[in-house]
């Protein structure tokens, strides 16, 4: 009973990351072996995932509700809100992409719109409701200004990129489910740009990030890949934007080009302050489960660069998804390991310390 009153959405961030290495294995541009067994099997597992992680924290709220709600006072808590509503985002995206062809389509097309429903639900509280208590009852410092911050407010663009690929299926609502689409990709892009700007000034102008924070400044990657991929997909759903549908592939291509460049900027940093703690002088990267901010946000760019590679059809494209799926497979093979051995030695269920000494991301596997 300890792990269930101790599991928190921070959880999910598992199913966030296995999802996506499911569905881009699945629809990798370039024929790999195995890409639609993989791809399967990884659907199911989170599938199973996703439902264990979901019976847990209800239990929970019904068993220890007091510490349930005790999440919303805390900031480091209470961001990962985010990653329970990106799980379902994630998770019915895999139906459309992966069940459609495992299950019944009509059967599969039904849970993902479903899903991505309640993904929406999710995300609009996440992204008002965390903020909020932010601005109001939250205290805290400029140097706690870490990328993990956009977990809460990453959602509504999740579903804004998952959502895309339901509009051919929306029937009379088709228009008014493209401008929600708009709206959600601008909540999240804009408020993207204005936490960005907090973590830059962070960087600059206090210590350099902790081993253990230092996997936060990945999640910076995450809400590029989903705006390129909103952007790049809505090109292909013209029909309910009238006269502005000729305008939307010239400024998509210039847009997630652009966004591309960023994303790799972000890679580079991101890379290297990795590399500066795992040399021998550094501090050291312990893990926890904030590891899996090396797999969703990279699975998310990789994600855009498949919707660059169809709305160019160009070989550059192909051929970069292919580097960065390799990339990202390394770390999820890294992560999973390390995470089941965590599990399997309880080292993930049992580790606490107290909240005054936790960093923001690397709460994601103490004491709650």
């Amino acid at each position: 009973m300890s792990f269930t009153k101790n599991f928190g959405t921070n959880w999910f961030a598992t199913v966030m990351g296995i999802g996506i290495v499911s569905v881009l294995t699945y629809t990798s541009p370039l024929a790999l072996p195995w890409q639609h067994q993989i791809g399967s099997i990884l659907f199911i597992l989170v599938n199973a995932v996703f439902l264990i992680s979901l019976l847990l924290w209800f239990m929970r709220w019904i068993l220890h509700t007091d510490c349930a709600l005790d999440d919303f006072r805390h900031p480091s808590r209470a961001i990962f809100y985010g990653a329970l509503a990106m799980a379902f985002n994630v998770v019915g995206n895999a139906y459309f992409l992966v069940g459609t062809h495992l299950l019944p389509f009509d059967q599969a097309l039904v849970i993902s719109k479903s899903l991505w429903l309640i993904g929406v639900a999710v995300s609009c509280f996440s992204v008002i409701t965390i903020p909020f208590l932010l601005f109001v009852k939250h205290e805290v410092k400029p140097e706690d200004a870490l990328a993990s911050w956009l977990i809460p407010v990453v959602p509504p663009i999740v579903a804004a990129a998952s959502g895309v690929n339901l509009l051919p299926y929306a029937g009379s609502l088709q228009t008014p489910m493209t401008f929600f689409i708009i709206a959600l990709f601008g909540v999240t892009f804009f408020l993207f740009i204005m936490v960005s700007g907090l973590v830059y000034f962070r960087l600059v102008y206090h210590s350099r990030l902790s081993g253990q924070t230092v996997p936060s400044l990945w999640v910076e990657i995450g809400p590029i890949g989903m705006a390129m991929s909103t952007v790049c997909g809505l090109t292909f759903q013209t029909g309910s934007l009238g006269q502005l549908a000729p305008l939307l592939r010239p400024t998509a291509l210039l847009f997630a080009g652009s966004l591309w460049g960023v994303g790799w900027w972000w890679i580079i940093m991101s890379a290297l302050h990795t590399m500066l703690h795992l040399r021998k002088s550094g501090e050291g990267i312990p893990f926890d489960l904030g590891w899996w901010s090396y797999v969703f946000p990279i699975g998310s760019f990789t994600n855009g660069t498949y919707a660059l590679e169809k709305l160019t059809g160009s070989n550059f494209f192909v051929v970069a998804s292919t580097v960065q799926l390799s990339i990202l497979w390394v770390c999820f093979i890294i992560v999973i390991w390390n995470t089941a051995s965590g599990i399997a030695n309880g080292r993930l269920l049992k580790s606490k310390i107290p909240l005054s000494e936790t960093p923001y991301l690397s709460l994601i596997n103490k004491e709650l």
